[in-house]
């Protein structure tokens, strides 16, 4: 399927690669609706694409959500939900990492919401809108820090002392996790589910992480551009050239540590993240349906 006749959703493109890869994508003729917490972000993102990209083909549309919140996410999910019938692409790129312990309105710890959560609902309000497409596939944006394990008695580090390292690879693990079990579960209905790893880059992320973070990342990053062409690239290459449920860092299927494999895991963990969800998930969707099945 062509470019330039997919319709994207994608989360944590106002900034940084996210922005590089949105406005790369609509030049080629894509139609993007990117997630922004505000509508001065949405405007100053059109205005650098329309700068940049004077003859770009394709259009970037916005819509207000907030994914420290659940009831913006479903918001913004409902709204598309009204505009459009299908989509081809579901990219989840947004992430954090904080340096001090934050609380979302929903009272959980942020990064935990943001970076695992958040993708989990969108994928449940949004799955349906995908699955007729021959494109169809879930991105996630995934990290080389993702070592360690889960800890499901302390997800939120109430218990322990508060680390933005990890907590930030316990969110990483968590999404590789579920991409690998997700696309077991999507796989009859031909949706690919795919983690990338963009490099390490010299992005803001690490901007409320201290100083020596934001000078780790200064001084080992690479540029965005090049995370950039990689997001680019998982949603340019056709899918049966890519690896439902793998993880891609530098455009290749590449072998990381044993704990991201264990799918009984990420069968927990779904079933975790439902419960924090459950006030917004009365609807059955792929992904919840798929999970009370043996994989």
């Amino acid at each position: 399927m062509k470019i330039e006749e997919q319709t994207l959703f994608f989360t944590g493109g106002t900034s940084g690669i996210g922005m590089l890869a949105v406005t790369d994508l609509a030049a080629k003729g894509a139609r993007i609706i990117v997630a922004c917490r505000s509508e001065a972000k949405g405007e100053a993102l059109r205005a650098y694409y329309e700068e940049k990209f004077p003859n770009g083909k394709g259009r970037i549309e916005t819509v207000q959500c907030d994914l420290a919140s659940f009831a913006s996410i479903a918001s913004a999910c409902s709204e598309i939900k009204s505009k459009y019938d299908t989509l081809d692409v579901i990219f989840h790129n947004a992430g954090i990492m904080n340096f001090n312990r934050k609380t979302t309105v929903d009272g959980i710890e942020e990064t935990l919401q943001v970076n695992l959560l958040a993708p989990v609902l969108i994928s449940h309000l949004l799955v349906g809108l995908i699955d007729q497409s021959p494109a169809a596939r879930l991105i996630f944006t995934s990290s080389g820090l993702h070592q360690g394990a889960i800890d499901f008695d302390d997800l939120e580090f109430e218990k322990r002392k508060f680390s933005s390292f990890k907590v930030y690879r316990q969110s990483k693990l968590g999404v590789i996790l579920l991409c690998r079990l997700l696309a077991k579960q999507l796989a009859d209905q031909n949706i690919g589910v795919y983690n990338v790893h963009p490099g390490v880059l010299r992005t803001d992320l690490g901007r409320d992480a201290g100083w020596f973070s934001r000078f780790v990342f200064r001084m080992m990053g690479k540029p965005p551009e090049l995370g950039a062409r990689k997001l680019v690239y998982m949603v340019e290459t056709p899918k049966d050239k890519l690896v439902s449920g793998e993880y891609y860092a530098d455009r290749v299927v590449t072998k990381i540590t044993n704990e991201s494999y264990d799918l009984d895991v990420a069968s927990k963990l779904l079933e975790t993240a439902k419960q924090y969800l459950s006030n917004y998930i009365a609807e059955p969707s792929l992904i919840f349906n798929a999970n009370e099945k043996p994989v």
